[in-house]
């Protein structure tokens, strides 16, 4: 099986296919530390990919903040990008020289200023070259165009704020730096800046999330960012040297997901350069380890009596497909329950011998459908049909790999289709505290409305019991 890769990096041979469409643009965004002794604009001059155009890091930027290259005001960042040619509603890629270094941070800039579809190139112009594909040294003279902003300024991080969420934190800090100087073992490349790192933070190596330029798949990013400590389900600021490169975070956050983040632009050319911030050296905090136990979990039982009126597109790019599952054998079913419940503790059905969990769900009134994206398992969702005119919507989730593409609404929406199929009058779903922090939320938006709460104690399973599910092939 391929593994997963992000939905917002685009290869190669897709952007050569792709030149010279209308609405297709192309932005070299190379920039470079002194230490690399590279030259964006030179190497642009000497050759870019046919119809790029150069984005000036630090031209295109609030030159009057004393800091490096920090983001410019909406409305210079439209007239600027304007005069590139280049529509928030346009088709965008953007490329760097080696490859995930500099090419997220504008892939950032123009999302948090209203472009929805851009996309990074895996392994930049050093790829492209190597693989022989076609390059331009005649500098493009775009057609100025309308970049209509819609900022999104959740998405930016200040100092203020920064100072705020160090002292009491509300958020994890990810910092993209490379670990010597996270640890401050190493100077910082610029002058006067302290060595070391923010209290609380992680260190999340911007280097440590590509391979050879490319950004690497999903299930390594999710394992890189767990190592670091860092929980997908709780708000992430980036940051780094100086706002670049912690765009490499956040590009690994969004392809998995992350929603809830923001970078610190001014990073620690602003934080280190300053006399009154806190610094702190050596490794980050060991991972605070919860008491163990039972779990308290809030228990919202909702209920829809009509079915959605809605309609969503089935997501591009990705082939897709449901089919229900006909006396499902039992291993299959746990591999569901597991790679789909672990993390928001479906423990219930785990826990069933194999006699108790037969009886369960071969029951006829017992529907279970698999998802299926690009030919592998990705979720399920499953029902029971306990009278003519009452369904519950016993379980339904993607798993890890599957989040990020888009699918979440539109598969929710596919499960209510096949509930609502026998017509009841009411349909009923519960979800809890442990579920996705979105879970509620989403059901509410769906037609579902709360009828119940309580609480709940819910035991984890231990890492004893999740070895033998495993070994017994689900039990």
């Amino acid at each position: 099986m391929t593994a997963e890769k992000s939905r917002f990096v685009v290869s190669a041979d897709w952007v050569e296919k792709q030149l010279g469409a209308p609405e297709f643009r192309i932005v070299d965004a190379s920039w470079y530390l002194p230490a690399q002794n590279r030259n964006g604009a030179a190497e642009y001059a000497a050759g870019h990919i046919p119809g790029a155009v150069f984005f000036d890091q630090d031209a295109i930027a609030d030159v009057d903040s004393g800091l490096p290259h920090t983001l410019p005001s909406p409305e210079f960042f439209a007239q600027e990008i304007g005069k590139l040619g280049i529509a928030a509603t346009d088709t965008i890629v953007v490329y760097d020289g080696p490859g995930m270094f500099s090419a997220p941070r504008v892939w950032w800039m123009l999302r948090v200023m209203g472009a929805e579809r851009v996309y990074v190139l895996d392994g930049g112009l050093d790829g492209w070259k190597a693989e022989g594909r076609p390059l331009q040294t005649d500098l493009p003279e775009p057609a100025p165009a309308v970049f209509h902003i819609n900022f999104n300024a959740k998405r930016v991080v200040s100092f203020d704020a920064m100072r705020q969420i160090v002292d009491d934190g509300t958020r994890q800090v990810a910092d993209a730096r490379p670990g010597p100087r996270f640890t401050g073992e190493q100077a910082e490349p610029r002058a006067g800046m302290r060595s070391g790192h923010m209290p609380g933070a992680r260190s999340v190596p911007a280097v440590s999330l590509s391979e050879n330029g490319k950004l690497k798949d999903l299930a390594s990013l999710r394992a890189i960012l767990a190592d670091a400590g860092i929980d997908l389900k709780k708000p992430v600021v980036t940051s780094c040297g100086s706002g670049v490169t912690a765009a490499v975070i956040t590009l690994a956050l969004e392809s998995l997901g992350h929603t809830d983040n923001a970078l610190y632009d001014g990073s620690w050319s602003e934080w280190g350069g300053k006399a009154e911030t806190p610094v702190v050296t050596g490794p980050a905090e060991p991972v605070a380890v919860g008491p163990h136990g039972p779990l308290t979990a809030h228990v919202t039982r909702l209920e829809m009596t009509a079915p959605p009126k809605i309609s969503l597109p089935v997501p591009v790019n990705i082939q897709t497909a449901i089919m229900r599952a006909v006396e499902i054998p039992l291993p299959f079913y746990r591999y569901l329950q597991r790679e789909v419940g672990a993390r928001w503790h479906w423990t219930k059905r785990l826990r069933m011998s194999d006699e108790e969990l037969r009886k369960v769900i071969h029951d006829p009134k017992v529907c279970i459908c698999v998802l299926y994206v690009n030919g592998a398992p990705a979720g399920f969702f499953e029902y029971s049909v306990e009278s003519p005119d009452f369904t519950e919507l016993s379980y339904f989730g993607l798993m890890e790999h599957a989040l990020g593409l888009g699918l979440g609404k539109w598969f929710l929406l596919q499960a209510l289709y096949a509930v609502w199929h026998s017509n009841p009058k009411r349909v009923s779903v519960m979800t809890n505290s442990l579920d996705h922090p979105r879970a509620l939320q989403l059901y509410q938006r769906f037609g579902f409305s709360p009828v119940e709460t309580w609480n709940a104690m819910v035991e984890p399973l231990t890492d004893s019991e999740m070895l033998t599910i495993l070994s017994n092939g689900g039990r």
